[in-house]
């Protein structure tokens, strides 16, 4: 068996070098298929260099899931600020929530360990606490709607989104197509719900 050709890298690069070779073992045979032996092979370098990196296991697949999931929102943060819509905002949600049922992906693997998922519990909280807020003030703003109105449609929108995400996962039905109806439902669900509230102010007055 031919071994890679080690590199020499800088400090940081190795280790980010040794991180994406762990994503790429869990991302093709899961956690099942994940040793440190197999990591140093994959990555091109001695068993004791990963160990010179990353003291455990654990200690790896901690820092490989907060980098994953750095990567993951600086990803969804950079969608939404692309964002010239409504529409598009919602769009950008309903994928997140589409990424998030790949129970494939190295994010969702590393999550379903407690043990793991507790190093960066502080991070999700934050993030779904911003998303929230946004989406929240980004539906008060384009409906005129109130708060409490506005937060009822979040996550009413936020159940059929991930709804539509567990259907795609359990029966392989087209991705991008079921993306598309559940943008329509959701926008088209608000629009009809914001007519509805103005039409009753305008009776009561």
């Amino acid at each position: 068996m031919n071994k890679k050709k080690r590199t020499r890298l800088a400090p940081q690069a190795r280790r980010t070098q040794i991180l994406d070779a762990a994503a790429t073992i869990i991302g093709q045979h899961g956690l099942s298929g994940f040793t440190m032996d197999a990591l140093a092979r994959e990555a091109g370098v001695s068993n004791p260099l990963v160990y010179q990196y990353f003291s455990s296991r654990r200690v790896l697949l901690e820092e490989l899931l907060e980098l994953e999931f750095d990567r993951y929102r600086d990803d969804l943060l950079e969608r939404l600020n692309s964002a010239r819509s409504f529409e598009d905002i919602v769009r950008v949600f309903v994928a997140k929530n589409f990424d998030e049922a790949d129970r494939g992906s190295v994010v969702q693997i590393l999550q379903s360990q407690p043990d793991i998922q507790k190093s960066i519990d502080k991070k999700v909280k934050q993030r779904e606490r911003r998303l929230a807020k946004f989406l929240v003030s980004q539906l008060a703003d384009t409906f005129t709607l109130t708060r409490a109105q506005a937060e009822s449609m979040a996550i009413m929108g936020s159940g059929a989104s991930v709804a539509a995400a567990e259907r795609v996962r359990r029966s392989g039905c087209n991705r991008e197509d079921l993306i598309d109806d559940t943008v329509s439902f959701i926008v088209g669900g608000i629009e009809s719900y914001g007519s509805s509230v103005r039409n009753r102010e305008l009776t009561r007055r």
